[in-house]
């Protein structure tokens, strides 16, 4: 099942910083396409969230499997095909 909102790539958008940060979401340290392709339809959003999502995750301050494990019931909650 597609998700119920489109998420926006590194292909539909002109504006570099919002095309950076796509790209860091699919090869940096996140690895979440959807969700950052989501948040990216409002790009402010997503250059703000960036940011804060860095200072909770970033650094190995959640253990792998502790933020997997949220990334999945987040899913749930949200209905989303993760």
């Amino acid at each position: 099942m597609p998700s119920r909102i489109q998420p926006i790539t590194k292909d539909d958008t002109d504006d570099a910083d919002l095309k950076q940060l796509l790209v860091d979401g699919e090869e940096g340290w996140w690895h979440d396409t959807e969700m950052f392709g989501v948040i990216a339809r409002v790009p402010d959003l997503l250059k703000s969230i960036v940011p804060v999502f860095g200072s909770f995750f970033g650094g190995g301050r959640v253990e792998p499997h502790i933020f997997e494990m949220m990334r999945v019931k987040t899913g749930q909650m949200n209905d989303c095909h993760y």
